[in-house]
């Protein structure tokens, strides 16, 4: 799984790719092109550089002299001209506070040839949303080396090759989409000789000054199976492609704009970061936050909180801290991070949850009391054995309606996909719930995911952000809430439906949001909570996989057939083979394994 990678001819002008390691992403479209605001290099929440890009004896490559990519760990670009074949590396090694590029230079000619190549780069040193900010360069020319600064950021453009710098620096605009200004410091210009049949290399590296040297453990793990196994080992390597080490460790919303931590984009990605078996990771996240008082938001730029209270931050963290405690020791400081939590839900008349309006996950609509949100608390309440659990699971019942639940207790609320959150945490009669399933399936479903509102709606839009869209997150919620009452093909036709998304607009990623009708992306490419709840439904939800107090339960659908390898639970991995309901224990691990349902001789 850690060599996955695509090898692409087509659509390239439409794809895009993002390479990362923990300080900083490059974003590049896989023609080449830098075509929007957002690509170049950032360094969460800064940007240092728009573009860069090379001409080989007055050749420029680009789209024209472009014949293929390979997109993984990094990305690869093969270009021919005349009798030279290109390849372009892009890299961001661990340990290295920016990337590298690297250029292979083959002669598939009979005689000797001198090579100059020019680099061109836009250096574009801002914060993330200052857009186009008034900033003076300076630029300081050494051997082998650039140094370009500006008030207190730093970029260094140094090579092992010797290079000179042709033509004065200066300032220009330009318009990747939008109008963006950039300090170009004069061509960079690199000279070779290159014998008949042979090659030359020319590595650059961009790097900051200050950056981030750890590293993130790979775990050898897969899941296959033809319909869903590339898009959960995707998945599993997306979220790790979101991890940073800016403000202390942590998982930025998504690529290329959510670039700070976000409290409950964090904590439904942390359920797949367990079930994939990243429990350090998990944990040096979520202590993280515990540091941070639990704040909705840890800006990367102030390194503060968000003075916007948002409901859903403690009940979500409770659930992930239980969630791994479940999986792995707990440190005594998370363990500590949750006592008395509880106290902070705030119980109204009939046992519902007061909170304010713009507090739920729909940030953009005024809705209070929410399902949502009572059914987190409600979960969390659970977990913690709280007293007033029973007060809670009553407040809930004053949602339900006849055919379907209530968004919010006010007036003229619409019908939304959010009564699926109380129906994957299994808080619904099943009677009912069926009822409501019928619906969603129905109603919410589309060709895309699960659409935000129904589309019977008056105020149904299918691009609408909040009023109609199909969201990864929705749809993995439709999905975990049809398998948690056994609705087997209802809810793996949810996880199917994403499964289109993993090879288009950033292939490996899973999007943040898209248009119900069309399919078109909406949001963010490569979305965190997509991934990790992907994860998180498929292991707990399809395989059964849930581990108890002192044992580990299986309890699959009986319409899957596959393998899941490498499955880490506390300090074992378990290989299981499943078909079609049946569960074979592959290896020999040290844990008490309960099989449920039909089981193998």
């Amino acid at each position: 799984m850690n060599n996955m990678k695509y090898s692409l001819v087509e659509n390239l002008s439409e794809r895009k790719g993002t390479i990362s390691n923990l300080h900083g992403f490059v974003n590049r479209y896989l023609d080449g092109g830098f075509k929007t605001k957002w690509s170049g290099y950032w360094v969460p929440p800064h940007k240092y550089l728009d573009y860069f890009s090379f001409k080989i004896n007055g050749v420029w490559l680009d789209s024209e002299t472009l014949e293929g990519v390979e997109y993984g760990d990094k990305i690869i670009y093969h270009h021919e001209i005349g009798e030279l074949s290109i390849e372009e590396h892009i890299k961001t090694p661990e340990k290295t506070p920016g990337f590298e590029v690297e250029l292979n230079i083959q002669n598939n000619g009979n005689e000797r040839k001198a090579i100059q190549t020019v680099m061109e780069t836009g250096i574009d040193i801002r914060k993330k949303d200052q857009d186009i900010p008034e900033l003076q360069y300076n630029l300081n020319i050494e051997e082998k080396r650039l140094n370009i600064s500006s008030e207190d950021k730093k970029l260094l453009i140094t090579s092992e090759h010797n290079f000179k710098i042709d033509g004065e620096p200066y300032t220009k605009e330009h318009y990747p989409g939008e109008k963006q200004r950039c300090f170009v410091p004069g061509n960079i210009i690199f000279r070779k000789e290159v014998a008949s049949q042979d090659s030359e290399n020319i590595k650059i590296e961009f790097v900051t000054p200050e950056g981030s040297f750890k590293t993130l453990k790979n775990r050898e793990q897969e899941l296959r199976n033809q319909e869903l196994g590339r898009s959960f080992n995707y998945s599993i390597k997306s979220m790790k492609n979101l991890v940073y080490d800016r403000e202390g460790l942590g998982i930025i919303a998504g690529h290329p704009w959510f670039q700070s931590y976000w409290a409950r984009d964090t904590f439904w990605t942390v359920l797949g970061l367990i079930d994939a078996g990243y429990f350090e990771l998990a944990e040096n996240i979520l202590e993280n936050f515990a540091k941070h008082n639990l704040d909705s938001l840890i800006d990367l730029e102030k390194g503060k909180g968000d003075k916007k209270h948002r409901e859903d931050t403690i009940p979500l963290y409770i659930l992930a801290v239980n969630k791994l405690k479940r999986h792995h020791k707990l440190s005594d400081d998370l363990e500590k991070s949750i006592e008395g939590l509880m106290s902070k839900v705030e119980i109204g008349d009939k046992g519902i949850v007061q909170h304010g309006e713009k507090a739920t996950w729909m940030d953009t609509l005024d809705r209070a009391p929410a399902v949502d949100i009572q059914a987190l608390w409600l979960e969390a309440a659970g977990k913690m054995g709280y007293e007033k659990s029973e007060e809670l699971a009553t407040g809930l019942s004053e949602f339900k309606k006849e055919e379907f639940m209530k968004d919010f207790l006010g007036e003229k609320a619409p019908e939304t996909i959010n009564p699926s959150v109380p129906l994957m945490f299994g808080q619904i009669t099943r009677k009912d719930a069926l009822k409501y399933l019928e619906k969603i399936n129905g109603e919410f479903s589309s060709m895309y995911g699960a659409r935000t509102r129904s589309v019977t709606d008056p105020g149904y839009s299918g691009d609408g952000y909040h009023k109609g869209a199909a969201w990864g997150l929705t749809t993995m919620w439709a999905a975990a809430a049809n398998l948690e009452y056994g609705q087997e093909k209802q809810g793996k036709n949810f996880l199917e439906k994403m499964t289109q998304f993993i090879d288009r607009n950033q292939p490996g990623a899973l999007p943040e949001v898209v248009n119900a009708e069309t399919g078109e992306p909406l949001g963010c490419s490569e979305q965190a909570w997509s991934a990790g709840l992907y994860i998180h439904v498929i292991d707990t939800y399809l395989l059964g996989i849930k581990v108890k107090k002192n044992k580990v339960v299986i309890d699959p659908v009986s319409n899957f057939t596959g393998k899941r390898l490498g499955k880490r639970i506390r300090d074992e991995e378990i290989d299981l083979e499943f078909e079609n309901g049946k569960v074979e224990v592959l290896n020999d691990p040290d844990l008490n394994i309960e099989i449920k349902g039909e089981q193998n001789p």
